[in-house]
């Protein structure tokens, strides 16, 4: 299995809602539309509120499998980062964004936290990696993820109802590395 397609299942393992007594089914992922979720609309992780033209409502898996290619692991450079990083990269895309993803990754790396990819930030990760292993800076950015969001559901109170459910999904991403 590609490091993709096994990233890819991790990601879809916490981003999607199933019809009742079908868990696990991916023929029986349903839309889903929290009211504190700014994303609005969701199917498979793939948001409305990011996708305006999607119809969120009928997306099949390999409409949403497309999108997570082009949109979160070709565009972030998950394919140039190692096993384990590249799946903690992405799923950090997906679930906080890119820009947030790529400032852990940069703190984790010692590189300038902007939140943009460019030269400066690939060579960081390239020498991380090289002197501590993708595994080592991928433990490293998962523990940046964990305290970036208790941070933020502490600054953002009105968020701080989904601050179990990422812990949880941190501490998965962890299980799913070592």
């Amino acid at each position: 299995m590609s490091d993709f397609k096994k990233a890819l299942k991790f990601v879809l393992e916490h981003e999607c809602t199933f019809a009742k007594r079908h868990y696990g089914d991916m023929a029986f992922v349903v839309s889903e539309n929290e009211s504190n979720d700014p994303g609005g609309l969701t199917k498979f992780g793939i948001d409305q509120a990011s996708h305006s033209k999607v119809d969120i409502e009928n997306l099949t898996l390999e409409q949403a499998t497309e999108i997570y290619r082009k949109e979160y692991w070709d565009k972030f450079r998950c394919e140039h980062l190692g096993w384990p990083l590249n799946l903690v990269h992405f799923d950090n895309c997906v679930n906080m964004g890119a820009r947030q993803a790529v400032k852990l990754l940069q703190r984790a790396t010692g590189a300038h936290d902007d939140g943009a990819w460019g030269p400066n930030t690939q060579a960081a990760v390239v020498a991380a990696c090289k002197v501590r292993s993708a595994d080592v800076v991928a433990i490293q950015v998962i523990e940046r993820k964990r305290e970036f969001y208790k941070d933020l559901a502490e600054e953002k109170p009105e968020l701080a109802e989904f601050k179990e459910g990422w812990l949880n999904r941190t501490e998965d991403l962890q299980k799913a590395i070592v």
